[in-house]
């Protein structure tokens, strides 16, 4: 009987310390909900034409994975806190080869490239920024290595160059430059782990020309050819084949800042 009794007070305790407890936790959750900012919009899936289906088996997740990458998702949704209602003298897009010069290229320029990133989540990219009213005056659109890895097929890769650079434009871009895919060293280049290989690459060049060509734009391919020899990048500018090391970054960033300052 004593044991019950026990048993029975624990019970009423427990529900004792809940009920008076309970509402100063609800109060610190729906503070803690308040406080946190509005979801940027992020859009799950680009939008295509039915036209670009290579086949059934072509989705945009299965061709860049960046797009299901919740580091992307926080580093885009960060970039629109940082710029929101901003307006910004040049803008640079493009993938880890243009994100590693980070953000010194001046007071009033935005380094929005991102590692990993093709012209499929660019225009998501593009997209969240439109929405945050991000504007810039110049851009530079440094992209088509990992289209070239991952291979985006042309048909898609042409149609995500012109959105990318009508949204380009929408925020504000009176000039628009776009800079070749990046080569990478002859070994790299056989490694499909690492980079598309040397002829996928120029095959998409030819499209950013083609690109260029149709939407008036110019291509600043002499701008960054110090970094190579001939048509793959010079092994004293990388440590892995791919990506610029201390060297080769500060040729890249000298060429960027010369750019930003041209009137192409």
């Amino acid at each position: 009987m004593n044991q019950w009794v026990k048993r029975v007070s624990a019970v009423l305790h427990i529900s004792l310390v809940f009920t008076l407890f309970f509402p100063t936790l609800q109060g610190n959750w729906q503070q803690a909900i308040a406080a946190d900012e509005t979801p940027i919009p992020i859009h799950e899936t680009p939008h295509y034409s039915p036209s670009l289906y290579i086949s059934p088996l072509v989705s945009p997740t299965t061709i860049d994975q960046v797009l299901v990458s919740l580091w992307w998702k926080n580093e885009v949704k960060r970039q629109v806190r940082a710029s929101r209602n901003h307006e910004y003298s040049g803008c640079i897009f493009g993938d880890s080869i243009s994100s590693g010069v980070g953000n010194t290229l001046g007071a009033r320029t935005f380094n929005f490239a991102l590692s990993g990133m093709s012209t499929i989540s660019l225009i998501e990219q593009l997209k969240a920024l439109n929405d945050a009213n991000v504007k810039c005056k110049k851009a530079i659109i440094a992209i088509g290595t990992n289209d070239a890895a991952y291979n985006v097929p042309n048909e898609m890769f042409l149609q995500n160059m012109q959105e990318s650079i009508q949204r380009v434009k929408a925020m504000g871009a009176t000039q628009v430059i776009l800079l070749p895919a990046f080569y990478s060293t002859l070994a790299a280049s056989h490694d499909p782990k690492k980079a598309g290989t040397i002829p996928r690459v120029e095959e998409i060049n030819a499209l950013i020309r083609q690109t260029a060509e149709s939407e008036n734009l110019a291509i600043a391919a002499e701008a960054i050819q110090p970094l190579f020899q001939g048509q793959t990048l010079k092994e004293s500018l990388t440590n892995d084949g791919v990506h610029l090391n201390v060297r080769g970054k500060k040729i890249y960033r000298g060429a960027l800042l010369k750019l930003l300052a041209s009137s192409l």
